[in-house]
């Protein structure tokens, strides 16, 4: 008898240690100094619901889409029941999300949390993280100008629109600070059906606070000839509430992007999904916190394009998760061809090994763009969230002359037909007049040269 009670008190004390070890060591001093917390719990066996999607072939792409979102929903329901069924009895607000198989948690205390960290399908609980718009520097406000703004004309935009490939037919989502959508250079390239919703607070009217998200979407999409790929549409996910971006928000824009639904969350429609995704935000190195996503995204066959970062001009400087594989990363030049000051510079550090990174930079030095104080407002910033908006247009000229392209194509061909004509730079982690290299990745995307090359990939 006192064996048998041995027994269980050795098995009581390694299911509690087992459970403990879930719980992420920062959280647990977070809950002590707090005593409540915003947590995020993992599943085991994420992956595995899209292993297969690589080897099937769909009628459509809508299909496919919904095939995508089908597989992950029932994946994350299957895993996620027992701890949905917990939560619903414990007075906790809580959402479940199918796109990276994650439930956030509000408000939890750690007695409720190491509860969670009983269950055996519960792989990890740490705090959730805050995020943040990689901000643009050295602001100041502009005026509309008749002519195409610079960067447009140093990545050769208007020979490829000379090629009547001007980004119809291919929809960009953005997720940012929102936008500004009765801009007059936005008004007409706003999809307003399925193209917007706020995951803070619901507000079912397009909007942006900081103005940030209104200028990025101007140099993908916009009019008055700051935009890259003036024919194409945008919609917006207001996955920043200001400067800040709550990982749960992030989650659900990026599932969001996955299939579309109303502003209110409702009659969702999985072939609304955009054809791109532009994210000039990020935090961190070698996170791999938002690769749930981006395996969906990818699954999906959308097109992830990441900020770098404004953390140059020291190198190793890479945030995540531009820093991780399956994503196309953007560092900023100037207007001279030379790597901006401020332009985060490899290596990554991507799940635990070094990666070149960026993979392709763009103008991103005093871009002028629309702007969130007025329907003529402009305004001009510098950074590499004003690049990758560039390089999110280039991607909607390139499926606008070949809408079938892959991810891997499209990378292969951004990258193979970069300029690399640009200027040494001022602290230079590695040979770059060799590509590709840590600063410019493998050069300044050029909008002629990958339409002509998209052009060669027509069935």
């Amino acid at each position: 008898m006192a064996k048998l009670a041995l027994v269980i008190v050795l098995a009581l004390a390694v299911s509690s240690l087992g459970a403990t070890i879930k719980i992420h060591r920062s959280l647990v001093k977070s809950l002590e100094s707090k005593g409540t917390a915003n947590v995020v719990v993992s599943f085991n066996g994420v992956t595995n619901a899209l292993a297969s999607i690589k080897s099937l072939s769909f009628a459509s792409r809508g299909a496919k889409l919904n095939y995508v979102k089908d597989s992950l929903a029932a994946h994350a329901q299957a895993v996620q029941s027992r701890v949905l069924t917990s939560l619903s009895t414990s007075g906790l607000e809580y959402k479940s999300y199918w796109v990276s198989n994650k439930i956030f948690v509000h408000g939890a205390s750690l007695a409720e949390v190491e509860k969670l960290a009983t269950f055996p399908e519960v792989s990890e609980i740490r705090e959730e993280k805050i995020l943040h718009i990689i901000e643009g520097l050295d602001g100041y406000a502009s005026d509309a100008a008749p002519r195409n703004e610079w960067g447009i004309v140093n990545i050769q935009a208007p020979d490829a629109w000379a090629m009547n490939y001007r980004g119809q037919g291919v929809v960009v989502g953005t997720i940012d600070t929102g936008a500004r959508a009765t801009h007059e250079a936005l008004e007409s390239n706003w999809r307003s059906e399925y193209g917007w919703f706020d995951p803070y607070n619901g507000i079912a009217a397009p909007n942006d606070l900081v103005g940030h998200g209104t200028h990025v979407a101007g140099t993908i999409a916009g009019k008055t000839q700051i935009g890259v790929a003036p024919d194409a549409q945008f919609i917006a996910c207001k996955g920043c509430s200001t400067s800040s971006c709550t990982e749960e928000a992030l989650t659900g824009c990026g599932e969001w992007m996955v299939c579309p639904t109303l502003p209110d969350g409702s009659a969702e429609d999985c072939n609304q999904a955009p054809h791109i995704v532009s994210n000039s935000w990020g935090g961190g190195q070698g996170d791999t916190f938002y690769n749930g996503v981006i395996e969906a995204w990818q699954g999906a066959g959308i097109i992830p394009v990441f900020a770098m970062g404004n953390a140059g001009p020291l190198c190793s400087t890479a945030n995540s998760p531009g820093d991780q594989d399956g994503v196309i990363a953007v560092g900023s030049t100037t207007a001279a061809n030379g790597c901006s000051s401020f332009s985060s510079k490899g290596p990554a550090v991507a799940g635990g090994s070094l990666e070149m990174k960026p993979d392709v930079c763009a103008p991103g030095t005093d871009i002028r763009s629309s702007y969130h104080t007025g329907d003529a407002a402009y305004y001009s910033m510098s950074g590499t969230s004003m690049a990758t908006p560039h390089v999110s247009g280039v991607v909607a000229l390139m499926l606008s002359a070949n809408p079938d392209l892959t991810f891997d194509q499209v990378y292969s061909i951004i990258t193979k037909n970069a300029d690399t004509d640009l200027a040494t730079t001022t602290v230079a982690c590695d040979d770059t007049t060799v590509f590709p290299n840590e600063a410019y990745g493998h050069g300044k995307v050029n909008c002629l040269k990958v339409v002509q090359a998209a052009l060669k990939y027509v069935k």
